[in-house]
């Protein structure tokens, strides 16, 4: 299944996969491939990394396993067969140029790169260069969730560009159709056995699992994983001749049950209904104004935000308008209001820095915050994914007045 699973993903990611390949091949200094969660980075990573890497030497780094800056060191240089790691960046940069005085050019990949970025900016920043500080031996090619304008603010606007890749979400369509190849390769006896094709798989789960799950998870893999666990009690009735395979209502209502049991199970959104996040104070701070942002209207910012009193007459509101404010969920907002939001509440009255930008990358990378804009032109617009308990603790440890701000209060 999971080769399976990663060729029908790759076919929908031919172009980018050969960009990837080409800015490898021919030695790019500096490469950064970023899209949103589960949009398949990790899958052309590898895949780009398996094609060259018979003609190229790569490094590859997973930032996810790496905690201290000595961690990472000890991963670079133990796949170049030195055994000697440094504790600072400088030594790190001698061992590389002593190392490819004797070696060919090589890659470093790096995945999950916002993390680096969090543990040690210098060395992010150092990375950005190496190629100028290794003679234009070494290359680099950063993986990361995190587009590219978050992580140059976040760093005082001086890295050194890159060429970038984006790598956009898969669409329902492309969804629907690489789960449906997975469940066809793993139950081709049982397809193959009641006659149910690659069309009937497809409605299958496009009515049934995609339609379920897609307000819970974006992840592919959590989709074809229920799609395989129920795909046998969905066909049951029809190996029994109960129901015929075009009665799909029916045949849904046979694992409705068991798609209520996964949607509170799902493995990818816990920390979003933890009443009490952990993080630290300017993040907290931060995520309680996204959720301001998200939840407030825009044309009462005035009125909540303001240090002076709004000079337009109050109306009186309807309860059932704040109730609709309340059903219609979180609704999404440019940068420009966040961060203003973030001056008035914090009553800082500047304008944005560093660690603010920082703080926003990490809490996209922790989906307690999610980018909605695509195009890299246009203004970033975010959607705050808090749930209002853990936001309304975040506000109390922080010292922030909530009901003062909050509109449905």
């Amino acid at each position: 299944m999971r080769k399976m699973e990663n060729e029908s993903q790759i076919l929908h990611r031919d172009g980018i996969l050969s960009e990837i390949c080409l800015l490898i091949k021919f030695n790019i200094p500096f490469v950064y491939i970023n899209g949103p969660p589960n949009s398949g980075k990790s899958y052309c990573m590898d895949h780009a990394v398996n094609k060259v890497g018979c003609n190229q030497k790569i490094v590859a780094v997973d930032m996810r396993d790496v905690i201290k800056i000595q961690g990472f060191f000890h991963s670079v240089l133990t796949q170049l067969a030195c055994n000697h790691i440094p504790d600072h960046i400088s030594d790190f940069i001698g061992i590389i140029n002593d190392i490819i005085s004797e070696e060919k050019t090589f890659c470093i990949v790096i995945k999950h790169a916002q993390m680096l970025n969090e543990l040690n900016s210098m060395l992010f920043a150092s990375l950005t260069v190496i190629n100028q500080l290794t003679n234009g031996k070494v290359t680099v090619t950063m993986v990361s969730d995190t587009p590219w304008d978050l992580i140059y603010h976040s760093n005082g606007s001086t890295l050194t560009p890159p060429v970038t890749v984006y790598i956009p979400p898969y669409t329902r369509c492309q969804i629907v159709e690489i789960v449906a190849l997975c469940l066809l390769e793993e139950h081709n006896n049982l397809c193959t056995q009641l006659d149910v094709g690659l069309d009937e798989l497809q409605k299958y789960v496009r009515t049934c699992v995609y339609d379920s799950l897609t307000l819970y998870t974006s992840s592919i893999r959590e989709m074809m994983s229920t799609a395989s666990c129920l795909l046998p009690k969905y066909l049951e009735p029809i190996q029994d001749g109960v129901l015929k395979k075009s009665e799909n209502i029916k045949l849904f209502h046979r694992i409705q049950q068991d798609l209520v049991t996964t949607m509170s199970e799902l493995s990818c959104v816990p920390h979003l209904n933890k009443a009490n996040l952990e993080l630290p104070y300017n993040m907290r701070v931060l995520l309680v104004c996204a959720f301001l942002a998200s939840h407030n209207p825009a044309r009462l910012d005035k009125r909540f935000f303001c240090k002076g009193k709004s000079s337009r007459r109050k109306t009186k509101t309807r309860a059932g308008s704040k109730l609709s404010e309340v059903l219609k969920g979180p609704k999404t907002f440019p940068l420009d209001r966040l961060l203003a939001i973030h001056a008035s509440v914090t009553q800082s009255g500047c304008i944005p820095c560093s660690d603010v930008m920082s703080a926003i990358s990490t809490l996209v990378s922790l989906n307690l915050i999610a980018r909605v804009s695509v195009d890299l032109l246009e203004q970033p617009k975010f959607k705050c994914l808090a749930t209002l308990t853990a936001v309304k603790n975040l506000a109390k440890e922080s010292s922030i007045d909530f009901q003062q701000f909050y509109y449905n209060y």
